[in-house]
Order: C-alpha cells, then structure tokens, then sequence
C-alpha cells in the first residue's frame, strides 16, 4: 500500500436547466460518466463491448469503463479504480441542501434541480488511474451539453436531460484540509490534482485514534452499503463487524494489487479475520434503504439497496483494524461502490 494513494476531486457546477435524478443520484452520475466516455473516446464503437474488442490492452478509457483489464489474474472481476461521492441527505418537507426531493408513483422518490442552484459531487480516483484524470474531466464537461439525469419534456415539446455548467473543479484532502485548484471559473485550464490522500497520512490519522486510547468507534454509512456474507444480504438486524471488514479487506486487496506496483498482503488474514469476529456491537442505527438503478447499457434494473445510518462498535484493541478502516472511507465497501454506495465515515 505504500505507494497507493486516493485522489479526491470535487465538481463544483450550476443547473442550467432543470435536471431530475433518480434516488440513488451516484448511479446517474457515474451512468453519465461511462456514456459520454464511451461516446467521446470509443475507438472501436462497432465492437459489442470491451472485452470483444481488440483494442482493449492499448484503449485509455477501457480500465474506466470496463471490468475486464488484460494482464490481470482476476480477468474481469478487477474493480473500477474510481468511485462516485454523490450529493447526500434530505431535509425536511422536499427539500435538501440544494434541490428538492418529491414522492413519484410507487413510493420511489427523485431529487430535483432548479436552473441557477448549485449541484455538487465528488470523485476519487485510485493511485495509477491519475493517469487517467484528463479524461474524466473532458467526459464531465460533455454534461454540458449532453446532459444528467432523467429526460424531462421541455418548453418546445422535446424530451432531454438536464444540463449544467461546470464552474470549478477542486483536489481536496480531507485528512490534511488541503485543497487544490484544477479548474476555475477564471481559468478553464485543467491542472493535474495535487493532494492526493497516502498511506503515511492515513497510518498517521488512524495512530490519532490509537493513541487515544478509545474502546468504541462508530461508522455513519453515508450511502447505501450492500454488504454480502455467505451469498446473503446482511440488513440491519443482522449487522456484524467481521463481514463488513472482509469485504473491506478484500477490496483494499483488489484496489492496490491491479492499480499500484505495491499490492496489499494482509500478514495473517486468517488471524485478523478471527479478530474482528470478536469486535461487539454496542448500538446499532441502522435502517435498510431500498433503492433500484436502471442501466441504459443493459436495459434493465439492478438492485442497489443496503444499509444507511450508523452503528457504534467496541474492541479492546482497534489497532489491527485503524488503518483498513480509515482506508475504506475513500475506497467505500461492499456493492456498487463505484456508483457511490458503501461512502462511510469514521467517528
């Protein structure tokens, strides 16, 4: 992990005209994102998919938007390298931060934006996919035109998405407090990111915890986290720290092993697993979000669903977990994380 790092950008844009998200907002940000990268950098748009296509091993945007990277022991279940951080939280009667949220048919709700509001959204790209940065910008700015979100019958009977401006991007840290500048409402050229999150800061931000001496932690899942164990969903009832760990554990693995020349290798997995089993649940807050994503790609829906809210956890000893846990904050855990679920934060 030495030589992984996380680098978070920040989107700052303004609605130009209305757009409308389904509820889980970071499935149609990153929807929007595989599109227009697609449709932008696509060499071979008559091949079926990346991995029949073959131009896969030398295609810059192939790792972005496709599971399948050649060279790789895990063929096509590599993860991702980037996940979304999409706008969070609703307010009371509809409204949130910047928006409104209202009730469609069938329970399901969808978030609004008015021309002139502000629309914000993170992205966090993993240690060699930096490379890849100028192209997620340029895909980003197609939203310009292209469009977000659902299509919506405008004013002269034409169905389209809505679209924004993007105002200023920004590289930010949340262990150090930096920020960045990469892009500006005073100049539109793009620079590269440049404060990026390290191991040294994360081992350094989890030693604060540690010396503290503190028995219990507590995590607050800001978007849906789908944790699997032994082929089932894990709700709220159900909720234990050894299965979420694992998932952790194994996506940390995945991350550094395919995008960076130091892979992870946990000393004595077996042991360390053991460990968490024993780590206790003191309160649990936790409620199950029901959520579905529709994918234009493939024509149907997917579940997205898994737990919101926030459970607190004691241990003797938190040292042997610290470390993975401040990690999994940038890299999320469980399901869909590059849609933006598993996003947490550590109290």
């Amino acid at each position: 992990m030495q030589n992984f790092d996380a680098h978070r950008l920040r989107f700052v844009t303004t609605v130009q005209t209305t757009i409308e998200l389904n509820e889980h907002q970071g499935s149609a940000i990153r929807g929007a994102l595989f599109h227009a990268l697609r449709n932008r950098f696509c060499g071979n748009r008559d091949a079926p998919g990346c991995a029949a296509c073959p131009l896969v091993a030398t295609c810059p945007v192939a790792t972005l938007v496709s599971t399948l990277r050649p060279g790789s022991t895990r063929g096509r279940d590599v993860p991702r390298p980037y996940t979304i951080q999409p706008p969070i939280g609703r307010g009371e009667k509809g409204r949130i931060e910047n928006g409104e949220w209202r009730m469609m048919e069938g329970g399901r709700v969808v978030f609004r934006y008015q021309p002139g509001e502000r629309f914000e959204f993170g992205l966090t790209l993993y240690a060699q996919a930096l490379q890849l940065f100028p192209y997620v910008v340029l895909a980003a700015k197609t939203f310009e035109h292209e469009g977000i979100g659902r299509r919506m019958q405008r004013d002269d009977g034409r169905w389209r998405r809505g679209v924004l401006t993007i105002q200023e991007v920004w590289a930010e840290n949340p262990l150090t407090g930096e920020q960045h500048p990469v892009m500006t409402r005073d100049d539109q050229m793009v620079r590269v990111p440049d404060a990026p999150v390290t191991h040294v800061q994360v081992c350094q931000y989890a030693g604060e915890f540690i010396t503290h001496h503190a028995s219990r932690i507590t995590l607050r899942f800001l978007t849906p986290a789908r944790i699997i164990e032994r082929g089932r969903l894990v709700k709220p009832a159900q909720f234990r720290f050894q299965p979420l760990f694992q998932r952790l554990m194994e996506r940390l693995e995945a991350l550094s092993r395919d995008f960076s020349d130091t892979p992870l290798h946990f000393e004595d997995p077996k042991a360390l697993i053991e460990a968490a089993g024993r780590v206790r649940l003191v309160e649990n807050h936790l409620t199950w979000e029901e959520l579905r994503s529709y994918s234009t790609r493939r024509r149907k829906e997917s579940p997205t669903s898994g737990l919101l809210g926030r459970v607190t956890l004691e241990a003797e000893d938190w040292s042997p977990f610290l470390v993975w846990l401040a990690w999994g904050q940038f890299v999320h855990v469980g399901k869909n994380a590059v849609k933006g679920n598993g996003w947490y934060g550590v109290e």
